[in-house]
């Protein structure tokens, strides 16, 4: 049930028995009003009769006719009784004439008057009546009573028209004061307790900008108001609350972002251990393989030299002598580099030229059947540089070499050297197949290689990263799948040497 519809029913109690209360006693007062109305005529009625009846004669009957004609003009009297001494002198004996518009009746009566008596009683034949007693001396001076019987039914007509009167008056009453209360509830309660019961639904929902209007003085006006400071108090508390997260999300973000630039640089640490320990592992295994096999490559290397040198020895046979020996000092050179290549580099500055170290391992690593299908884009500055040349040539020529080998179809072999500021920036790029992410992460690692089996050993751009870092410089490679790549080394054009 709605406190709208409760208020109304306690309204409706209230007023009903306020009515009833005030119906009942307006028509108690009315009643009494009626017949003090009714005692007052019948009163004044009865002094102008028994003046009228002092002067009138002494006979019985003519009185009584008399007082019957003045009786038949007032239609609310429904009898009169007349009672005179029967002889002057005997208070207690009376003649009594009752008048009544059927007749006159005599009778004796006993007992005197001595003043105006109004009563209302119940009598026997009218019912309930109003009986006026009025004690007056006659014209010979003989006490007299005249009493009369007025009815009250008029009172009674009047008071029930009345009844009826105030019953429609106060339903009438009732129906327009609850319509206006229902009104005037909407307007000022329900109203008001439904905005404020919408600010609810909302804020729950989570809408915080919402206001309750609070004109006014009342209870409900002071609630609106608590209620908005609350909300002020909430908005502000989560402005603070949303702030605080902001800086707290903003200070985690930084910290992950640490993290994650830690974690690269724990996870490069490792790969660069990695490869260094791959590196002197292979290192070692290079010395042991070279001192194991440099011997008696040597050795197979002087006999097929004085083999060669017989003079009776065919022209064929010496001919495959030679090509022994040549494949001999093949296997010597390739173990020779093989080894250098794992061995550590201590570089050893010298004042060089940038142009004759590019042109140089341009003519190591392109041959006659490359350039026929390769073109070369070569851009290098002239000056020199203070740097290890060896170092250098090594690491254009296995950059070249790989350029090369991504090309197997032809392509363009852009070479440029050029100093910038105190670096010196070496580019080497090429329009191969160019290399997914997932590839361009691992590309510097010892013995990772995308080519086929017998094709490479996956230790060139290891041994490149090996030589900048020598160099007290970086590489770096930029590579997208079918835009071939790009390697950029940078180093110092002034190599200070090591204390």
């Amino acid at each position: 049930m709605s406190l709208r519809l409760q208020l109304v029913l306690l309204f409706t109690a209230v007023l009903a028995a306020t009515l009833l209360v005030a119906t009942a006693l307006g028509l108690r007062i009315g009643q009494r009003s009626v017949e003090d109305e009714i005692r007052k005529r019948t009163a004044e009625l009865a002094s102008a009769t028994t003046l009228a009846l002092k002067h009138a004669g002494n006979d019985d009957q003519q009185l009584s006719e008399e007082l019957a004609a003045i009786i038949r003009m007032h239609r609310g009297v429904l009898r009169a009784e007349l009672a005179r001494q029967a002889a002057l002198g005997i208070d207690a004996d009376f003649t009594a004439a009752r008048i009544t518009p059927s007749g006159i009746v005599f009778s004796r009566w006993r007992g005197p008057a001595t003043r105006l008596i109004g009563e209302v009683i119940d009598d026997p034949d009218e019912g309930r009546a109003l009986r006026v007693v009025a004690p007056f001396n006659d014209a010979r001076g003989a006490k007299a009573r005249l009493v009369l019987l007025a009815s009250l039914a008029e009172g009674e007509r009047l008071v029930a028209a009345e009844r009826k009167a105030l019953l429609w008056v106060a339903v009438g009453a009732s129906l327009f004061l609850l319509i206006a209360f229902w009104i005037l509830l909407g307007r000022i309660l329900v109203r008001r307790v439904s905005a404020l019961e919408g600010a609810m639904r909302a804020v729950e929902g989570g809408q915080l900008d919402v206001a309750v209007p609070a004109q006014g003085g009342d209870e409900i006006a002071y609630l609106a108001r608590g209620f908005n400071r609350m909300l002020t108090q909430i908005r502000g508390f989560n402005a603070e609350l949303r702030h605080k997260i902001e800086e707290a999300t903003a200070e985690l973000t930084r910290k992950n972002r640490d993290l994650e630039e830690l974690n690269e640089l724990l996870v490069a640490a490792r790969r660069d251990l990695t490869s260094k320990e791959r590196l002197a592992a292979l290192g070692q295994l290079a010395g042991t393989i070279a001192h194991e096999l440099g011997n008696p490559l040597n050795s197979l290397s002087g006999h097929l030299q004085l083999l060669a040198r017989r003079p009776d020895l065919s022209q064929p046979v010496k001919a495959q002598a030679d090509l022994l020996k040549a494949e001999v000092e093949r296997m010597t050179q390739i173990i020779r580099r093989f080894l250098d290549q794992t061995r550590g580099f201590t570089p050893a500055a010298e004042t060089v030229q940038l142009a004759p170290l590019v042109d140089e391992a341009l003519d190591l690593t392109l041959g006659t059947e490359a350039r026929a299908k390769i073109q070369i884009a070569r851009e290098v500055e002239d000056g020199t540089v203070r740097t290890d040349p060896g170092l250098v040539r090594h690491l254009l020529t296995n950059l070249m070499a790989n350029a090369v080998d991504a090309m197997p179809n032809g392509g363009k072999l852009e070479v440029q050297a050029r100093q910038d500021g105190r670096e010196v920036v070496l580019r080497v790029a090429d329009t191969g197949s160019g290399m997914a992410p997932e590839v361009k992460r691992h590309i510097f690692e010892p013995f990772y290689t995308t080519k086929a089996d017998g094709k490479g050993t996956g230790l060139g751009l290891a041994i490149c990263k090996e030589i900048a870092r020598a160099l007290k410089g970086r590489i770096d490679v930029e590579s997208e799948p079918g835009k071939g790549s790009v390697f950029t080394v940078r180093f110092p054009a002034e190599m200070v040497a090591a204390a």
